[in-house]
């Protein structure tokens, strides 16, 4: 399989359209719209009220452009309810870029729909995954011509299980032919990110390109240098999820990457969805209280800004400029890399 490093992509797909990189601005690089069990919701229509859904979307992202944001990723994607139509009825109605994730919410394993046949599957034959989200990146999702930016998966098992080398052998492929970086949704309790980087090398993927999601839930310093010292990116995407970790532990330990060198390497997010069907509204806000689009820019960065080694810059640099890196599909430099070309690239 080659490694050779695709070209940086400018500009960058949104729902409404390319758009230039320099002009992403603040970017909350993983979030959600709808989080939704397609199955229950087409069958049970009234569980929800999608132009409900999509007027509530429209306001929050009201409330996070006033708040600075310019650009949301959504990382809802297969066995997330990842639904175009919705998308894109938001999408026409606040100022805000969307980007949108091609994918599988693999943490089950394979889907049904893909299971049997395969590579290692009862009916070998190549993966029907691979052309499929192929697809999504480069004519289009759903026949939308919205081409996605960004090919996640997801495994929380240790070490990574079957499916997770079939998924992680299905975006290396995608990431190979289109330069899109990879996204894996981890257990950062326990700690398999390294593991994930390490499976995803050998499927000729830059660690550079690969972000390692949630990774900043855990408490456990050392781990989290070992992490970025494989080069990843490291997600501090769940700001206002408490029960995972509170916003003061999250701080102090990105503050202590920052400090040892990797701020290149850091994204900060809430993984915030306007609606999840897993939950209650009810439920939702007892659970985690605050939780929003401009939970961090009301909460965190204030606290954050206190922490030794951290500037004004540095929150650009979180923001705007490692975003725009990652949606650009250029690699994060290395760490202790200073030379002008990764400079460039950031």
């Amino acid at each position: 399989m080659s490694t050779e490093t695709p070209l940086p992509h400018d500009p960058v797909p949104t729902v409404r359209g390319p758009v230039a990189a320099a002009e992403l601005g603040v970017t909350l690089a993983h979030e959600h719209l709808f989080v939704l069990s397609s199955e229950f919701q087409s069958n049970f229509p009234h569980l929800w009220d999608r132009e409900a859904g999509v007027g509530e979307a429209v306001r929050q992202l009201e409330q996070a452009y006033a708040a600075g944001v310019r650009t949301l990723v959504d990382m809802t994607v297969l066995g997330q309810g990842r639904d175009i139509d919705l998308v894109r009825a938001v999408a026409e109605r606040t100022p805000v870029n969307i980007v949108l994730a091609t994918g599988v919410y693999s943490v089950d394993g394979i889907p049904l729909f893909a299971r049997f046949r395969g590579p290692g599957a009862a009916i070998e034959a190549e993966d029907p995954l691979i052309e499929l989200l192929l697809r999504d990146v480069t004519t289009g999702i759903a026949d939308s011509g919205v081409r996605a930016g960004l090919v996640k998966f997801a495994c929380e098992r240790t070490p990574p299980d079957g499916a997770a080398h079939r998924m992680a052998a299905v975006v290396a492929e995608v990431h190979r032919q289109t330069g899109v970086p990879v996204v894996v949704h981890c257990d950062p309790f326990e700690g398999n990110g390294i593991a994930l980087v390490r499976l995803l090398e050998k499927e000729g993927v830059t660690a550079g390109s690969v972000v390692v999601a949630h990774a900043g839930d855990s408490a456990d310093l050392d781990g989290l240098r070992a992490l970025a010292d494989t080069g990843c990116v490291l997600g501090y995407d769940r700001y206002g999820m408490t029960p995972f970790a509170p916003d003061e532990q999250r701080n102090a330990t990105l503050a202590a990457l920052v400090r040892a060198g990797h701020t290149a390497q850091l994204l900060v997010s809430q993984d915030h969805p306007v609606h999840i069907d897993y939950l209650t509204s009810e439920q939702r806000e007892r659970i985690y209280p605050g939780w929003s689009y401009v939970h961090l820019f009301e909460r965190v960065l204030p606290m954050l800004l206190k922490e030794p080694g951290i500037d004004d810059a540095t929150v650009h640099t979180l923001l705007v400029d490692n975003p725009r890196r990652l949606l650009s599909r250029i690699a994060a430099p290395r760490p202790g890399d200073h030379s002008t070309e990764a400079r460039d690239a950031a």
